[in-house]
């Protein structure tokens, strides 16, 4: 396994995290929240995380690593971030906030775009940027998305 390998499976390795952690705030978002067609766009995400990670993993053997190794602490700033983002989403959701939940929600796609554009500035093989960028291009029309739902909530 090549340098450029072991570094862009750590790297896919982080992304895996941040997705899972996106998946479970948008699952537990979705099942506390009371409208209807914003609960549903919730669970669309918090499978389209469930699918980005997927999509990751099978890069991540393609290269010949394990997708279930941690990644290093070398990002754990990042990472925490957005670890923490989504632990507020649990805590706004024990008050059924409407606005404060969404506002999480957008905060931890916020901080998953940050983390995929670290990730983007690495040296990465082309066809791992094109995927990045794929699923970087989603999360951010995910925050825009909520952002028009704050906006408009009975739209």
């Amino acid at each position: 396994m090549t340098n450029q390998h072991e570094k862009a499976i750590a790297t896919l390795n982080r992304l895996i995290e941040v997705c899972q952690d996106g998946d479970r705030g948008y699952k537990n978002a979705a099942e506390h929240i009371e409208h209807d067609e914003i609960k549903t766009v919730l669970y669309r995400l918090s499978q389209q995380r469930a699918l980005f990670q997927a999509e990751l993993k099978d890069e991540v053997r393609k290269l010949g690593g394990n997708p279930d190794e941690s990644p290093a602490e070398e990002e754990g700033t990042i990472l925490g971030n957005i670890h923490r983002a989504w632990i507020n989403v649990k805590e706004k959701l024990t008050k059924n906030d409407f606005d404060a939940i969404l506002e999480e929600c957008k905060r931890g796609d916020k901080a998953a775009s940050l983390a995929y554009e670290a990730a983007l500035k690495e040296n990465l093989p082309e066809y791992i940027k094109e995927i990045l960028i794929g699923q970087h291009h989603l999360i951010k029309g995910a925050v825009t998305q909520l952002h028009d739902f704050q906006q408009h909530p009975d739209a």
